[in-house]
């Protein structure tokens, strides 16, 4: 790992000693928060927390994202992380089997272990990791947006080829980029006003779905978002109900060997899970799923609304369960797992629709 020493000790002249100095004096009083809560705290974007360095050595990568996801099967077996402000999913395996067409990537490995649907036109910044924990160095390649906001994360694993992470570095490191200049998401969708929506045809090109990718260009028709949707055409094709009814619906699942998808994305990435669950634990204000290579983490106090949803397609509904925030954003989906041209799970179904039965009874 000689090379990759080199390659770091070359970037760490580029730290900004005034962030990373304010950053030292907020860590000796809240130890164990965390870098994105920490930037937060600061009034910075995270990516500007790499680039100075503060708490971890970092190089910057290229912007060359596609090259460098097609090269993330050499680095074996790994952890990728997805999160948003409410959600954070977790998910280990071989990132294999990757596709990139233009701006849109796509990774689903056999196994399902690693699947994601990646918006590379919403990839900015990139750089190479090492923080330096109690359990030895931690190595890690971090990538976020326009505004310094992390999109996704791979963790090299005891297991990983370490080796083949240095070659990474090596090749895309970018030694000479100038500081990054950060600006807000240009990508800002306007929604109309719900007295401007035709809930008639809204609610009729709903019911005549036949594959629920469809919903998608339904949105964009009608120019509304998803919760908007939901709340004009309700029962039964949307019905809310108590968020606090999460937990348990997903305790009742961990029972079982039921086999679900759990989707949590951003604005450059949506990571998937699918496969069962075992245990679910809350601990402080967050609902966690922590099985061997698959954790989730949900902050429970930021649901706004829940619902079961339902869209038609050929082969009957398709139900999931949908958490959103105060600002209509989504935290994470639930979905039974099913191939394409089979009706959906049954036994999910019925976990689904027990969330409105036991509303009703509340």
């Amino acid at each position: 790992m000689q090379l990759l020493n080199t390659i770091f000790e070359s970037a760490a002249n580029k730290n900004s000693l005034p962030l990373k100095a304010k950053y030292e004096r907020l860590m000796q009083d809240q130890p164990k928060l965390r870098r994105r809560d920490a930037a937060e705290q600061l009034n910075v974007a995270e990516a500007k927390l790499l680039e100075a360095q503060c708490g971890l050595r970092s190089v910057r990568l290229s912007n060359k994202f596609a090259d460098i996801i097609r090269d993330f099967p050499s680095l074996g077996y790994i952890m990728t992380l997805t999160r948003n402000d409410s959600a954070v999913h977790e998910r280990k395996g071989i990132y294999d089997n990757v596709s990139i067409n233009g701006p849109m990537g796509l990774v689903i490995t056999p196994d399902r272990k690693i699947d994601l649907r990646i918006i590379i036109s919403r990839w900015d910044s990139g750089f190479a990791v090492i923080e330096d924990l109690d359990s030895g160095p931690r190595y890690s390649l971090q990538f976020f947006d326009v505004e310094g906001i992390a999109i996704q994360k791979i963790y090299l694993q005891a297991d990983s080829n370490f080796a083949a992470f240095e070659a990474l570095v090596d090749k895309y490191c970018k030694l000479d980029s100038p500081a990054l200049t950060l600006k807000r998401d240009p990508d800002v969708i306007e929604y109309a006003a719900d007295k401007d929506v035709d809930r008639t045809a809204l609610t009729k090109e709903w019911g005549e779905m036949s594959n629920v990718h469809q919903f998608f260009g339904l949105l964009k028709k009608h120019q509304i978002s998803r919760v908007q949707s939901f709340r004009l055409v309700g029962a039964p094709l949307a019905q809310e109900f108590d968020p606090e009814l999460i937990e348990p619906l997903l305790n009742e699942i961990a029972a079982t060997d039921l086999s679900i998808m759990c989707f949590v994305g951003n604005r450059g990435n949506i990571q998937i899970h699918t496969g069962p669950i075992n245990k679910v634990k809350t601990l402080g204000p967050w609902l966690n799923i922590l099985d061997p290579e698959f954790n989730l983490h949900l902050l429970t106090a930021n649901i706004e609304s829940a619902w079961l949803i339902r869209k038609p397609s050929v082969d009957g509904n398709i139900t999931s369960v949908e958490l959103y925030d105060k600002a209509g954003e989504t935290i994470a989906q639930f979905f039974g797992q099913r191939e394409e041209g089979n009706p959906e799970n049954s036994q999910w179904r019925a976990f689904a629709e027990g969330l409105i039965k036991t509303e009703a009874v509340a």
